[in-house]
Order: C-alpha cells, then structure tokens, then sequence
C-alpha cells in the first residue's frame, strides 16, 4: 500500500482540497484510496476539527477516529506510534492512502512521521514571491522522503512567471501550479444564512453555492438584464421589493436574502418555491447586510460536493498528475 502525506507550513493552505480531490481522482481509475487526518489542525482539540467529517461527506467513507490533538512540544514516539496505527487502519482495505499533516508539526518532524509510516510527502503551498524558498526548505528537511510540490492560489496575473520562477528556483520538482477558482472561495446558501443569523423561508434540498452577492439601485435598465450578468448569486433585496424580486427571480439566483425582517408577498414565495430558490430573512437593513457579507469568505471551507469537483478539474487541467501516481508506484 503507497502512502502519501500532504503537508503545508501553513493552514488554509489547500491540503483538505488536494486530498480529497486527489481520492477523488484516484477513485475514478479503480483504485481504491482512503484519507485520513490523524493530527488536527493546529490550535483545535482532538474531536474540533471538522475535515474528518469533510472527508466522509465528500467522499463517502467513514470519518474514523476524532484525529489527535497536535503535540505542543514536538513529535513523540508515542505519537508517532498512533499516527502509525491511524494511518494503517484507515487503509486497511485501499491501494493508496492519503494522509493530511498538520502545520503543527515541525520540517524535522515531519520527516520523521514519513519515516514512521513509509510516506511521500507532498508540498503545499499559498503562492507568493517568496514560495520557491519555501519550498527549498522542505526538500532540505525532508530529502527523499519529497514526492513534489504544488503551489495553490495563484492569481491571474501571476500564472506564467510564477511557474517559471518555481521550476527555477524550487529546487524541487513543481507538480501543479493552481489558480486561483472563484467556487472554492464561495460559501453555500447555508453558510449565508448563518453568517447572517438569518431565517430560512422555504428551504432547498439543494445547497447550491453562492459566487456573486448582487443588489440593485435605480436603474433605468430592466431588472432582468442587470441580474442576468451574473448566475450563482444571491440577491439582497428589501423584503417588501417584489418587483426585484420578481427580476432576480426570472434569472438564475441561489438566493434572495430579504432585509428589515419582512417576508415577500405570496406571489413572490410562490415563484421562488417553483424555481427552488431559498429565501433568507434578515433582520437589518440593505446596507447593513452587505456591510455584513464583507467578513464572510475570511476563513472558506472546502465542505461542498461543488468545491469537490471544481478542484479535481484544476488539478487534471494544472497538475502533473502521471508524475505523482509514479512516485507513488501507479501505473495510471
């Protein structure tokens, strides 16, 4: 059984996202690959972290054991011993299993956890200038033990340089250089209403995600065309506004988010219930709510089937992914 650990020095870097996407990936070839997380994130008690049941939503499997609380004072045998035991049977019945570090952990330590469990290591890192040093720091501590790295989040305006600047300079082999995606960044319906502590009105079985927030102000243009600019979004609108709401309506909307506490009229909620359009009631104000919204993609969770299967597409659209299975002893 190949083992493969994804590491970053950071969190948010993007490793519940290259995990996932990677057995995601795996699976679509037959061959049977398991994820686990048997350290948690760094700062969160042993039963808080949530990308154990990320995983088993995502993926299907079983969550597993609540990982272990990360080690203040450095990896310890014992430590090392029940990651080992983790790691062993979350793969109990796959070809691959693939682990997810925890930037808890020291450069050292983290070689030694490879050592423990017979793992490549794979290299995550949120691009920036200084990435490819980075990265040279890794391959120092890790030697062998390195199956490659991939830079994540690169922005538009970066793409080609940054590529060349980290083949340059990584002193490690590059395998994906990701852009940034607007959907990985994006929170579900869901996620709205409770940032917003708003009411449900009729909810969706679909939890669909919101890429855009949009509003509208005196126009002379329809409503139809301004809203049609954009799919995906959610629409804040007063709740006594059923001509708005009428035009976000006859374009695809995620949501209408309905401010000042009132709810729209009945023939507004019909039509929203037979286009399956969720409506959220908030208390505050317009203004209120967009000043609201600006803290919501602080901290994004990769938590949706979406997010899943737009990240597995940039990872086989940016990613050497042949030259990794065969690190890890695949014939893809």
């Amino acid at each position: 059984m190949a083992v493969l650990i994804v590491v970053s020095d950071e969190e948010g870097a993007g490793k519940t996202a290259v995990c996932a996407a990677l057995a995601h990936l795996l699976g679509r070839e037959g061959v049977r690959a398991a994820v686990c997380k048997p350290i948690a994130a760094q700062g969160l008690v042993a039963d808080g972290d949530p990308d154990p049941r990320v995983y088993a939503d995502l993926l299907g499997r079983q969550a597993g054991a609540s990982p272990l609380e990360a080690p203040s004072g450095g990896l310890t045998e014992q430590t090392a011993a029940e990651v080992q035991a983790a790691v062993e049977s979350a793969g109990r019945d796959a070809d691959v299993t693939i682990v997810e570090g925890t930037s808890a952990l020291s450069y050292r330590d983290m070689r030694s956890l490879a050592n423990a469990i017979d793992a490549g290591v794979l290299v995550v890192g949120r691009y920036s200038p200084q990435l490819a040093d980075t990265f040279r720091v890794w391959r120092d501590a890790l030697e062998e033990r390195t199956a490659g790295c991939i830079a994540n989040f690169v922005t538009r305006y970066a793409g080609a340089q940054a590529e060349a600047d980290l083949q340059a300079r990584a002193e490690i082999p590059v395998l994906g250089v990701i852009p940034e995606e607007r959907r990985l960044l994006s929170p579900s319906v869901r996620d709205v209403a409770r940032h917003l502590d708003g009411r449900m009105l009729n909810d969706c079985e679909d939890d669909a995600l919101v890429e855009r927030f949009m509003t509208l102000g005196l126009s002379m243009d329809p409503g139809e065309l301004y809203f049609g600019l954009h799919a995906d979004k959610a629409v804040i609108v007063r709740g006594d506004r059923p001509d708005i709401q009428m035009a976000a309506l006859a374009t695809p909307t995620a949501c209408l988010i309905c401010t000042e506490g009132k709810e729209p009229i009945e023939y507004v909620l019909n039509e929203a219930e037979l286009d399956e359009v969720p409506i959220i009631i908030v208390e505050p104000g317009t203004l209120d709510t967009m000043d609201a919204l600006a803290t919501l993609s602080d901290a994004p969770r990769f938590d949706h089937p979406q997010k899943l299967t737009a990240f597995a597409e940039l990872l086989e659209d940016h990613a050497d992914l042949p030259a990794l299975w065969a690190r890890l002893g695949l014939s893809l």
